[in-house]
């Protein structure tokens, strides 16, 4: 349901080739800020260990923070995006509350890196402005954040150099963060930040950041085929993680999904019709049978929810 990708993003002031000149060689430059996977998903249990790169060039210190929500235009720190209504997670029933489990901490060795292309670097945490390590539950109050930066007890970040196959040393720099704290479900869905800080020995600073999306898994289930006279019917029910966390699953209603068909000796699939799941999670739509082949219903996702695809079905 979810192929491992990868989230690159530039320096916001190198929008354009030609938005700003290169910076001469030596100069503290951070060219990209990566996250892997760039769209992680979690289901009702498990988590996602996420890795994050970082290629600067002339920093003796580089520093991650990972924070729900998106950074504001000309801002510092993540937040709703301006003049937008942040997308609704769950609509909770009277009563409902968020569990509050305690995320341990569970340092594990760093990434192993080939021979003689590592040096561990240990990141030093003290940068300002830094959240707390680590996140301990849904806690009330503000956040923290997730940091990459090395905490005591912490997994250090990895320095490689140089940052690819041909360029050289000394220039552009890797530095990998691994932190300590997995994603699971009871952390915010949606979009998270990523900010990077590099530091020189003249205390001076780069800043990049990027985003990707926390979602939750979904999933198609019962899906049905039957002959309605000169069509079929396909009925199923759309289901997502509870986000109050009561079950592993609940309906998920007001949703589009897709019907798809893929005659028979084709390879491509095709959107012969949709519809809207009811409360209970449950679609119904009758499409015209044009001929032999299989039948899916197919779903979209959002910024909050995974996309998810039925078992086939024939007819």
């Amino acid at each position: 349901m979810m192929r491992p990708l990868l989230a690159t993003l530039v320096l916001a002031t190198a929008t354009t080739a030609a938005a700003a000149p290169a910076p001469a060689s030596g100069d503290l430059a951070i060219r990209s800020v990566e996250v892997r996977p760039s769209d992680p998903v979690v289901g009702p249990s498990g988590s996602v260990r996420l890795v994050v790169d970082v290629v600067a060039r002339g920093a003796d210190r580089v520093s991650v923070v990972l924070e729900p929500g998106r950074a504001p235009s000309g801002g510092d720190g993540p937040g709703g995006e301006p003049g937008k209504e942040p997308e609704p997670d769950a609509t909770p029933s009277p009563g409902d509350a968020v569990p509050m489990p305690s995320v341990p901490s569970d340092p594990v060795s760093p990434e192993p890196v080939s021979p003689g292309t590592a040096v561990p670097a240990a990141v030093p945490a003290a940068l300002p402005a830094v959240p707390l390590p680590g996140l301990g539950g849904l806690a009330s109050g503000a956040m923290p954040g997730v940091v990459g930066a090395s905490p005591p007890r912490g997994r250090p970040a990895r320095r490689i150099s140089p940052a690819r196959p041909g360029e050289s040393s000394g220039e552009w720099e890797t530095w990998r963060f691994l932190p300590d704290k997995p994603l699971s479900r009871w952390y915010p869905s949606g979009p998270w930040t990523v900010t990077a800080t590099a530091v020189n020995a003249r205390g001076e600073r780069a800043v990049a950041r990027t985003e990707f999306n926390l979602r939750r898994a979904t999933e198609i289930e019962g899906l049905k085929v039957t002959r309605d006279g000169d069509g079929v019917r396909v009925t199923g029910t759309l289901l997502r993680v509870d986000p109050v966390g009561r079950v592993d699953y609940r309906p998920f209603a007001g949703q589009r999904v897709r019907i798809c068909f893929r005659p028979a000796g084709s390879s491509r699939w095709r959107t012969v019709g949709e519809a809207v799941t009811r409360r209970d999670g449950w679609f119904s739509a009758r499409v015209r049978a044009d001929g032999e082949g299989t039948w899916r219903a197919a779903y979209a996702g959002t910024s909050r929810y995974a996309a998810d695809a039925s078992p086939q079905r024939e007819a």
